[in-house]
């Protein structure tokens, strides 16, 4: 009898055996069936007889060799700001603005710039740290409860925090040449799309005005450049555009050159960047192809690129002066700016014929001049000129004025303060008065001034109206203006009757402490302050009557009258 050691395994190898025998025989049925279905038309409607072979050599003449990925180029176009004109087309290579898109690559450059800006300042005292007794709050055993210290235990509300968060650096390291890498890959991703726009110059607009940005931005969209959010890359500061899009808050952001990174070019619909740029960037991202680091102060990097097609134009080197100025003397300096552009706009329309150019000059240098004379109002009375408006028509109106407000509340506390010294000093008292008497001559020169320079605004406003053909606009402005002109009278009468109590004051002060010469020296200032204000009086009232007499003259018939 066999063994069943020795007759299993016979059986298991015939069995495979057959199997492969059977596979074998299905297989050219299996490719026969494959063969007439899929490719039997093509076979039969050719005769073998008829079928040629082709060569397969090719003549050495036409062979084109093919270059490395590193040796070929692109072609960029470059435009032209702010209409995004095609100037022309500049070659870039290849491994600079055609790489292929490496998600993974953008994905740790973008971890790596995340994790390097995040603070990580998140702390909280622990039990050592937090104020409090060490005193132990209760006896360790029998109140029947819990075990307890200090009042600066974890368990306490009060006290401190268990495994708490701690200031930490999040910052995670990644290889310069993948770092770079990812920057030129980014690019490359935009270039693709179309949304990378290359311009030629210096992005910079002519004043700092939201509605000629918007109006630009707008135009760009209508030639292609697509809408939604855009990244403006510049190589320096570009003033009047940063403040334009601050003001118009559309979403469209700028940077410099050293400020981007590679998140930045991802996001928004597309990047508008200068030429100079550009060039600045590649040549500070390019050591995994060059294995040299870019120094700060290498040659290759552009330092300047100025708005040069701007700077012809009059006032805009002032306007840009302006606008790099400190906050804190940007307001003082914004209305001597303002007024020295349009004495140099004014005096170069002088010297043009007549036409349109010539009228936008006038035009633009009135119209600086009533913004130059609204920012001198804003330093004099504390208040916006937008606000004035509101309440110009109130008799009250200056009483308004927030540095008014804070000259009045002074005044009543001089005066107070005086009245209580005439209790236990005459002199005492008297330099309180003086003192009260001296805000009362600053608060009144402040309301002559504003007066005066509201005046100005409205006369300038009607200069450019009229200039522009609004002739509706001109009169109503003239109309304000004379209004003021009116109020500057008044506050001059206000002003010398202000100087005239303040010279008194001061001889009362002089009597009080039995100064003769200084009481001497404040009579003849009476004197002289009486004859201002009585000379000022005189005019105002010839004035009036040449005024009245003028009316008259205008009426219908008046002429007759008068004779």
């Amino acid at each position: 009898m066999a063994t069943t050691r020795i007759s299993a395994p016979l059986r298991g190898v015939s069995q495979q055996w057959s199997r492969l025998a059977m596979r074998q025989t299905a297989l050219p049925a299996r490719c026969t069936k494959s063969i007439t279905s899929g490719f039997a038309r093509p076979i039969t409607t050719s005769a073998a007889s008829k079928a040629a072979v082709a060569p397969t050599t090719t003549p050495a003449d036409t062979f084109v060799p093919v270059k490395p990925f590193e040796e070929q180029t692109v072609l960029a176009t470059i435009h032209q700001f702010p209409s995004l004109e095609p100037l022309r087309f500049e070659e870039f290579p290849a491994n600079q603005l055609y790489l292929p898109t490496r998600k993974d690559i953008l994905h740790r450059a973008v971890v790596y710039e995340g994790d390097m800006t995040r603070l990580g300042t998140a702390s909280t005292k622990n039990r050592w740290e937090v104020r409090g007794s060490e005193r132990k709050m209760r006896p360790q055993k029998g109140s029947g409860r819990a075990r307890l210290g200090d009042v600066r235990s974890p368990t306490i509300r009060s006290g401190g925090v268990s495994h708490g968060p701690r200031p930490r650096d999040f910052s995670t390291e990644l290889q310069k040449k993948v770092y770079d890498l990812a920057w030129r890959t980014a690019l490359s991703y935009r270039f693709r799309k179309g949304e990378l726009m290359i311009v030629d110059k210096a992005m910079e607009i002519e004043s700092p005005s939201p509605q000629l940005l918007e109006h630009i931005l707008k135009y760009q969209a209508k030639q292609g450049g697509g809408k939604g959010r855009s990244l403006l890359v510049t190589l320096e500061e570009r003033p009047m555009l940063e403040q334009a899009l601050e003001e118009l808050e559309c979403g469209d952001t700028m940077r410099l050159w050293d400020e981007v990174d590679v998140k930045n070019l991802l996001e928004g619909s597309r990047v508008l960047i200068e030429r100079a740029a550009l060039n600045n960037i590649l040549l500070s991202h390019q050591e995994d192809l060059t294995h040299q680091r870019i120094a700060p102060w290498d040659r290759g990097l552009i330092r300047s690129s100025p708005a040069s097609d701007l700077e012809s134009v009059v006032g805009w080197p002032e306007f840009r002066g302006l606008m790099l100025t400190d906050a804190a003397e940007l307001s003082a300096g914004r209305a001597h700016a303002y007024e020295s552009v349009a004495s140099s706009r004014y005096a170069h329309a002088e010297g043009l014929p007549e036409g349109p150019k010539r009228t936008e000059l006038l035009i633009s240098a009135y119209s600086l001049l009533a913004e130059a004379k609204q920012h001198q109002f804003s330093q004099v009375t504390g208040m916006p000129f937008a606000d004035y408006t509101h309440i110009a028509s109130r008799e009250d109106a200056a009483s308004h004025y927030p540095r008014i407000q804070a000259l009045d509340y002074q005044i009543a506390t001089k005066t107070a303060l005086g009245g209580q010294a005439e209790e236990t000093s005459r002199v005492a008292a008297e330099q309180h008065y003086v003192a009260a008497r001296e805000l009362e001559v600053d608060k009144h020169d402040a309301m002559y001034e504003a007066a005066l320079l509201a005046a100005q605004v409205h006369e300038h406003v009607a200069e450019a109206s009229h200039l522009g053909g609004n002739e509706a606009a001109a009169e109503v402005a003239l109309a304000r203006a004379s209004v003021q002109r009116t109020n500057v009278d008044t506050h001059v009468l206000e002003q010398l009757s202000a100087r005239l109590e303040l010279v008194r004051q001061k001889k009362a002060l002089a009597h009080a402490r039995g100064d003769w010469k200084a009481q001497q020296q404040a009579q003849e200032g009476i004197v002289l302050a009486n004859e201002a204000l009585e000379r000022a009086m005189a005019e105002q009232e010839a004035f009036g009557e040449i005024d009245e007499l003028e009316e008259a003259l205008e009426q219908p018939g008046g002429e007759g009258r008068s004779r």
